[in-house]
C-alpha cells in the first residue's frame, strides 16, 4: 500500500482510545449488523482506519508531514511544482482554480461546453465569460478539442481576459492543443487552467497524449477516480510555473475543501499515485517486458479491429481506432473512450438499457446519439469478451431497442454557444418563473439546464433559450436522461 495508508494503519491500531471524531470510534459492531456478513466485515475494516486530525496524522489544510510527503510524490509523478489532494472531486478543483486565477467581476476565456462546476465558479465570482467557438462532430454532436488558433484569435479580439479555461480531454476523450494554447496565454501573462478530470492517465505511455501539466498548464485539475484505480471523489490539483498564484490556490482550497477530510480518501489517492508510479516506471504486467499501458492499448486495438473486420449492421463503433485516419489531434478521441452509435442516431438510451438488462454491460453515459464506454488498465479480459459478445447480440436484436427506422437521422450539428442577455451571476439571482418547453423560446433562462452526465449545460442563466436546444432537451427528458435544473425564465 501507499505510505499514507501505512501511517493511518499504524495510527488507528496503536491501542489508544479515541475520545474524538469520528463518532463511530473506529468500531462498526454497534450498528446491529450480522457480524458474519460481508458488509459487516467491510465496514469493520473501514471504520477501524477512519481517523481524523490526531497527533501524527498531519493536516490537509496545513500539511507538514505524511500528507505533504504524499503530495510531493504526486508532484514528481506528474511533473508539477506542487500538487494538492482533493477529496471533493474535480468539482472543488475547478472552483479553486477559477477563483484563484480571476478577480471578482473579472473576465475569463472558456469553452462553452465546460463542466457545470466551471459555471458555478463564474456565478460565485460574478465573472464575465468570453466563449470559445467549438467544433462538434457532425454525426454524434460531441464537442471536439480546441485549437490554439481559436484561442489566439479570441485573446486578440477581447481585452482584459485574466485566464483561459480549457477542458482537455473532454468527456468523450478529445484533446486540445494545450502546448500552443499555453504559449498563447503565457504570451499575455495570464494562466492556462485545464480541467483534465478525464486525463489523469495521460503522459505515462506514448499511446496517450501528454498530461496537461507537462504541456504547459499553470493549474491542472484531475479526477483520479475516473480513469485510474482510485475511489470516487478522489482528485488532485497541480500547479506549474509562477503565473498562477500558489498562495491564492491554497487560500481557496480552504474555502472549497471540507475541514474534515476523509483520511481513507487521502490514503487512496496516495495509493493510486504509488501504484501508477510502479506501473509507469517498472513495467508491471502479466508478462515480462509488458507493462499495463501497452497491454491496455493492445486489448483496445484488438477489440476495435475485430469490429472493423466484422462490422455491425445497426451499431457503429466510434473511437480512437475508427477515427485514427482523421487529421488533427483535436478530433480523434483517446484510446480509453468508445462511443457506440446506433444506426438511427436516436436510440442511444434504449441501446444502453438493452446492454444493461440483457447483457450485464453498464455504460458510463448514454444520450440519444450514442452510448459512452470508459476503458482503463483495470479492465479484465473477461470484461472485453463480455462487451464484444454483448455488441454482437445487441446488433442482432436491434428491432428490440432501435427506435427509428434504422436509417441515420439528420447530421447532429450542435453549437453549445447561445446569445447572452444578462450576466450569468445576475440572472441566477433574479426572480424566476417555471415555463413549458413550447413557451420558452426566446425567453431568458434562469437556471442551468444540463443533461447529466456529462454536465455540459445546454443553457446557463442569462442566455436566450432557442428552439433547437429546447427540442433536444425535451427529447432527452422523454428518453429518460437525467436533467439537472428546472426549465424556468427570469422575471424581468
Amino acid at each position: 500500500m501507499g505510505e499514507l495508508f501505512d501511517r493511518i494503519d499504524e495510527l488507528s491500531g496503536n491501542g489508544k482510545y479515541p475520545f474524538h471524531m469520528p463518532g463511530h470510534k473506529r468500531n462498526a459492531l454497534l450498528y446491529g449488523r450480522n457480524p458474519s456478513s460481508a458488509g459487516e466485515a467491510f465496514f469493520s475494516e473501514w471504520y477501524k482506519r477512519d481517523i481524523t486530525e490526531i497527533p501524527g496524522s498531519d493536516d490537509l489544510h496545513d500539511p507538514s508531514g505524511i500528507i505533504l510527503d504524499a503530495m510531493k510524490r504526486a508532484a514528481v509523478l506528474y511533473g508539477a511544482d506542487r500538487s494538492y489532494f482533493l477529496i471533493n472531486g474535480s468539482t472543488s478543483g475547478n472552483l479553486v482554480a477559477v477563483s484563484a486565477a480571476v478577480k471578482p467581476g473579472g473576465k475569463i476565456l472558456a469553452m462553452r461546453s465546460s463542466h457545470q462546476s466551471f459555471y458555478h465558479a463564474v456565478m460565485l465570482r460574478r465573472l464575465e465569460v468570453v466563449y470559445l467557438d467549438e467544433e462538434t462532430d457532425g454525426e454524434i454532436g460531441a464537442a471536439y478539442g480546441i485549437s490554439a488558433e481559436a484561442v489566439e484569435r479570441a485573446l486578440s479580439e477581447n481585452e482584459g481576459i485574466e485566464a483561459v479555461f480549457i477542458t482537455s480531454p473532454t468527456y468523450e476523450g478529445f484533446s486540445s492543443e494545450l502546448g500552443d494554447i499555453a504559449a498563447a496565454a503565457h504570451g499575455r501573462g495570464i494562466p492556462l487552467i485545464v480541467d483534465a478530470a478525464h486525463g489523469a492517465h495521460f503522459g505515462f505511455s506514448p499511446f496517450f497524449p501528454q498530461n496537461a501539466v507537462k504541456e504547459g498548464a499553470d493549474i491542472t485539475v484531475m479526477s483520479l477516480h475516473k480513469t485510474l484505480p482510485a475511489p470516487t471523489q478522489t482528485a488532485i490539483l497541480h500547479i506549474k510555473g509562477s503565473i498562477a498564484s500558489r498562495e491564492k490556490v491554497e487560500e481557496f482550497l480552504q474555502v472549497y475543501q471540507s475541514t474534515s477530510p476523509s483520511y481513507l480518501l487521502l490514503a487512496a489517492i496516495d495509493d493510486c499515485i504509488e501504484l501508477t508510479s510502479r506501473i509507469s516506471e517498472n513495467g508491471i504486467g502479466t508478462q515480462k517486458g509488458d507493462d499495463l499501458w501497452s497491454l491496455f492499448y493492445e486489448k483496445r486495438r484488438k477489440l476495435s479491429e475485430y469490429f472493423k473486420e466484422n462490422p455491425l449492421k445497426n451499431i457503429r463503433i466510434y473511437d480512437h481506432f475508427s477515427q485514427s485516419n482523421n487529421l488533427g489531434m483535436t478530433c480523434v478521441p483517446e484510446p480509453g473512450k468508445m462511443m457506440i452509435v446506433p444506426a438511427d442516431h436516436l436510440s442511444g438510451r434504449r441501446l444502453s438499457g438493452y446492454l444493461s438488462e440483457e447483457c450485464g454491460i453498464v455504460a458510463e453515459m448514454s444520450v440519444p446519439e450514442y452510448v459512452l464506454l470508459i476503458f482503463t488498465v483495470m479492465d479484465t479480459d473477461e470484461g472485453y469478451d463480455r462487451l464484444k459478445n454483448a455488441l454482437i447480440k445487441a446488433d442482432s436484436d436491434a428491432t428490440i431497442w432501435l427506435e427509428g427506422s434504422g436509417r441515420a437521422s439528420e447530421k447532429c450539428v450542435f453549437n453549445y454557444t447561445n446569445k447572452t442577455a444578462i450576466p450569468i451571476w445576475k440572472a441566477a439571482e433574479m426572480e424566476k418563473r417555471p415555463v413549458e418547453y413550447r413557451d420558452a423560446v426566446g425567453l431568458i433562462s434562469a437556471e442551468m439546464m444540463t443533461v447529466y452526465p456529462p454536465g455540459r449545460p445546454l443553457f446557463v442563466p442569462g442566455e436566450i433559450m432557442t428552439a433547437d436546444k429546447l427540442s433536444y432537451l425535451e427529447k432527452a427528458v422523454m428518453q429518460g436522461c437525467e436533467i439537472r435544473g428546472k426549465l424556468s425564465a427570469v422575471v424581468e
